[in-house]
């Protein structure tokens, strides 16, 4: 059950197997499979072509040495304001990390809270820019 349903909690589990054990001698029975409770990798799910594009990116810079101290990579990020950390456990072996059975899809919906915006090179990185409105508007460089 904890391979089939990576989310089931060891109280869940103890539920379902129909003797009476304990959650903790559940605990105990997993950790041999390597199955311990960890909290799972947030993501946006992947199609199969966001897949592919990123693969084929890589492959054509898998030769770059000196050229990396010419790129900048940016992102940004939304602080939601007032929610919960929604803290969920996932079981996973140490090489699970990143199965589809093993990630949290995160929400990416309308909700309180600010944006951030951060870039990093080669040798440098930005200052966080916090704004609480999008980054569509224009703002000033912060290099």
């Amino acid at each position: 059950m904890a391979v089939a349903h990576r989310f089931a909690s060891a109280e869940e589990i103890r539920a379902s197997v129909g003797t009476i054990v304990t959650q903790r001698t559940v605990t105990n029975l997993l950790l041999p499979g390597q199955l311990r409770a960890r909290r799972p990798v947030a993501c946006i799910p992947l199609t199969p072509n966001h897949c592919r594009l990123r693969r084929e990116w890589c492959q054509v810079r898998a030769h770059w040495r000196t050229e990396w101290r010419s790129v900048v990579f940016s992102d940004e990020s939304r602080l939601c304001l007032g929610a919960t950390d929604g803290r969920v456990l996932v079981r996973r072996r140490p090489g699970d990390l990143l199965q589809t059975t093993c990630l949290r899809p995160i929400h990416t919906g309308p909700t309180s809270g600010v944006m951030v915006w951060g870039a990093v090179s080669y040798e440098i990185k930005s200052t966080l820019v916090v704004t609480p409105r999008t980054l569509t508007e224009n703002f000033t460089s912060v290099w």
